[in-house]
């Protein structure tokens, strides 16, 4: 019996294959249906969304994780490839959980279905050094953002972070929660959380290194402000996503 190639690759399982993309360092990869819903994300993809499973972003869209004037130009891309077009190397801003924006290289192709019909995208994009974009896109609130981004571990209050700003206590309160859908403290803290995520499965730090690093006074604060936000403990985490005893 002659030997089929196009059927031997069938009869594989492709979720083992996708997952060697979760060993991608510092590359987002991700796969689309035709509706622009995510199906399938790796861990670089998730860690940069700070979210808890990669199966929680299944079925959100890139207005669920991207503020509108990215999202919307994703989505414009998205459509492309849905015509049969591959976009391949685009120079384009990329958004992170803690509001900054970097550029990345992004290329994306289409999917076809069994049938042999385009059904969805995929895409991968990798951020390129030394390249400096307008990092956070609210003028009013960019000296908080910043003085938050670059020193998280610090003590920081809202009188303070709103003198950094030039506005009133009330005022810097009112326009953060308006434009970030939270409250100051509670963005630091998923901003401490979140770097913390990231740090257990690329470093070999020990556990209680990394909670002081990021601003939590003890690893008992710090591992039971992480399970309430991930669902697990750090070590279980770290484990989880790295494979580290």
């Amino acid at each position: 019996m002659k030997w089929d190639p196009v059927a031997s690759l069938a009869n594989l399982r492709h979720e083992e294959i996708a997952s060697l993309f979760d060993f991608l360092e510092n590359t987002q990869f991700w796969i689309k249906d035709g509706q622009g819903r995510y199906l399938r994300v790796n861990r670089a993809f998730h860690l940069n969304y700070s979210i808890a499973d990669p199966a929680d972003v299944v079925g959100l869209t890139d207005f669920d994780l991207s503020p509108p004037y990215l999202a919307r130009q994703f989505q414009e891309d998205d459509t492309r490839v849905l015509l049969g077009r591959r976009i391949i190397g685009r120079i384009e801003m990329v958004g992170r959980f803690d509001q900054v924006t970097r550029w990345f290289r992004t290329t994306k192709i289409p999917v076809h279905n069994r049938e042999g019909h385009i059904a969805g995208t995929a895409g991968v994009t990798r951020e390129l050094p030394g390249l400096r974009a307008p990092e956070f896109p609210l003028p009013e609130l960019a000296p908080a953002l910043a003085a938050l981004q670059h020193n998280s571990s610090a003590s920081w209050s809202n009188t303070t972070l709103a003198q950094l700003s030039g506005l009133s206590v009330s005022a810097f309160e009112r326009k953060f929660r308006r434009h970030l859908q939270t409250s100051p403290m509670q963005f630091l803290k998923q901003l401490r959380l979140s770097r913390a995520a990231a740090a257990l499965v690329q470093s070999n730090r020990l556990v209680s290194q990394i909670a002081l690093a990021e601003g939590f006074c003890d690893q008992a604060h710090f591992t039971r402000e992480f399970k309430r936000a991930f669902g697990a403990t750090p070590r279980i985490w770290r484990e989880r996503y790295f494979g580290m005893e």
